[in-house]
């Protein structure tokens, strides 16, 4: 028996089998969610949720990862991923509340932290997780702002 069981939420399955990484793996109590950016095609802000922009764009079977495009609007980009990271958890059977470890890679550090800082108290709530920010110098999605990267509690 398997100690570890990969999360896939439909929107995803396609990245899932192209590029071969799991969305969220569960394993020892924790759910490992792999990184995320608010995508949508076009770059304008998706409506429907967080995977819409994703799931849109992976609609074509021979899609290379670099046609996946950051929302344009910095505001906008963050809530998505943050809607996002949400709904990978859901497929876990958890939620934002259950983060216990955030890393965020952000682009352009200083210009953007007051707007994510901002965005990421709409979707955090006390008690709050440990948080880590790193600066970089690119994502692999053009125009990303910020990656999110989270370890939540995996339901009993």
């Amino acid at each position: 028996m398997s100690l570890r069981r990969t999360i896939v939420p439909p929107a995803l399955q396609r990245a899932y089998d192209t590029w071969h990484f799991a969305p969220a793996v569960v394993a020892g109590g924790l759910i490992h969610c792999s990184g995320i950016v608010g995508t949508s095609p076009g770059g304008e802000t998706p409506a429907g949720g967080g995977l819409v922009g994703a799931a849109a764009t992976l609609a074509d079977a021979d899609v290379p990862l670099d046609a996946l495009q950051a929302v344009r609007d910095p505001e906008a980009q963050f809530a998505t991923a943050f809607e996002a990271l949400g709904e990978v958890l859901a497929a876990a059977g958890a939620a934002l509340a259950d983060i216990v470890d955030l890393t965020s890679y952000h682009v352009d550090i200083s210009r953007h932290m007051e707007t994510f800082m901002r965005v990421k108290d709409r979707y955090l709530h006390p008690p709050y997780p440990a948080w880590t920010a790193i600066g970089v110098s690119e994502l692999i999605v053009p125009g990303g702002l910020a990656e999110l990267r989270a370890v939540a509690l995996a339901p009993a």
